[in-house]
């Protein structure tokens, strides 16, 4: 019963709750390089706001798998680490995941959501000291604490 409702509990923390702001990420995700239908998407939070609100800042966490483009001339040439064809490989040594770390900005003035990731916390930190200079950053400005 306890482990029903940790996972639970994890699986609220982790819900999105905005559909709309959950394809944009993944979209992003999957124009960038990576199977964004498939990532994993963890702690959306609000981390910073503009009175009355139309203005917001979300951080994000997600795991996702490195989309690598097929390369059609080389399927038939063996790989030296395995000796197998690379189309033969097994899936798990074909595949990479990255653990990506993400801001969103909502404009619903103008109907506008902007989604970046980056593969360092720093980075991240330093797009968010830029796009919530202003705002009201939640948890006393360190909204971004758990990177």
């Amino acid at each position: 019963m306890l482990a029903y409702l940790r996972e639970l509990s994890r699986r609220w923390s982790d819900w999105c709750g905005d559909a709309d702001m959950e394809k944009a990420i993944r979209r992003h995700l999957s124009d960038n390089g990576y199977y964004g239908g498939t990532a994993k998407l963890r702690g959306v939070r609000l981390a910073a706001v503009q009175r009355p609100g139309w203005l917001q800042v979300f951080r994000f966490d997600a795991t996702a798998k490195l989309a690598v483009p097929p390369d059609h001339e080389d399927e038939s040439v063996d790989d030296p680490a395995t000796g197998l064809p690379k189309s033969t490989q097994p899936l798990a040594t074909q595949s990479e995941f990255h653990e990506l770390f993400g801001l969103v900005r909502e404009d619903h003035r103008h109907g506008k959501i902007s989604v970046r990731v980056f593969r360092s916390g720093d980075q991240r930190r330093q797009l968010f000291a830029s796009w919530s200079e202003g705002l009201l950053q939640l948890r006393g400005g360190q909204a971004l604490k758990t990177d």
